[in-house]
């Protein structure tokens, strides 16, 4: 069977283990002190604190950004300490502050670290602007998990939801190296339901909602299976788990059209 350039090269980035490694200023014995972390992690990838806004300030696609710490992780990858890093913020508005919209986003930096002598060395990392949120705001803390996608690999799962007209819709969108890349592996619907108009001769209410698990063990895969299990659902019959398959093709996690069934679409 012949492969053409572009599947083999698709192949590699997926499968290869190997990853570019660019020393940082930041010490490795940070590892051990998180606010020592912090604060050198933030000025390496971002820029000087800046005490007015309470952020440090850096200026990434002609925008400047108001950036904060989000959420620190510590696994083990081949046997060494992996750091997996999420910085939040926003883009600063000509009148200062961010913005304040239904569609507004705000911005998520990746990065993934891990010691090299006294230093830090980058992993991986995304464009450190990457659009997330709604209403200028990147999800809080608490809708962040890394998880072990598959073998030695971890990634993060961010829970999100939003609403509009009475109808909730939500989801997990799924990030994680490719190479040097911390990439958008795609969003898994979960969640569905209209409380918002229903009831009160409105209409039927009605309310699906899933968890997204991660299932590492099944295979040696990078990018193995999640499971969507059932939180909650007005659908009789509705399965109680569903695997979720990493595309090679899309380099993203797609929402199976059992789930998309379950969710009443």
């Amino acid at each position: 069977m012949r492969l053409s350039f572009s599947v083999l090269i698709l192949c590699l980035m997926v499968f290869s283990p190997a990853r570019s490694e660019t020393l940082t200023s930041i010490p490795s014995a940070s590892i051990d002190d998180p606010k020592s972390f912090w604060r050198a992690a933030m000025e390496e990838f971002y820029g000087p604190y800046d005490n007015r806004r309470k952020c440090w300030v850096a200026a990434r696609a002609a925008e400047p950004l108001c950036m904060r710490p989000h959420l620190l992780s510590t696994v083990i990858e081949d046997g060494v300490p992996t750091l997996y890093a999420a910085m939040a913020g926003y883009a600063i508005t000509p009148e200062g502050g961010h913005a304040d919209c239904h569609a507004c986003s705000g911005k998520l930096g990746l990065v993934i670290l891990r010691p090299r002598g006294d230093r830090l060395a980058l992993v991986a990392s995304n464009d450190l602007t990457t659009d997330a949120g709604s209403w200028g705001q990147v999800p809080p803390e608490e809708a962040f998990r890394v998880v072990e996608l598959g073998k030695n690999n971890h990634g993060w799962l961010m829970e999100f939801y939003y609403t509009g007209q009475g109808y909730t819709e939500g989801g997990v969108g799924v990030f994680g190296a490719i190479g040097d890349r911390v990439l958008d592996l795609g969003f898994i619907s979960t969640h569905s339901d209209n409380r918002g108009t229903c009831g009160d001769g409105l209409g039927v209410c009605y309310k699906y909602s899933y968890e997204i698990l991660n299932d590492p063990t099944v295979s040696d895969a990078r990018f193995g299976d999640l499971i969507a299990r059932k939180l909650e659902s007005s659908k009789r019959g509705a399965p109680a788990t569903v695997r979720v398959q990493f595309s090679e093709s899309d380099l993203k996690y797609l929402t199976p059209p059992d789930l998309e069934a379950a969710l009443g679409n």
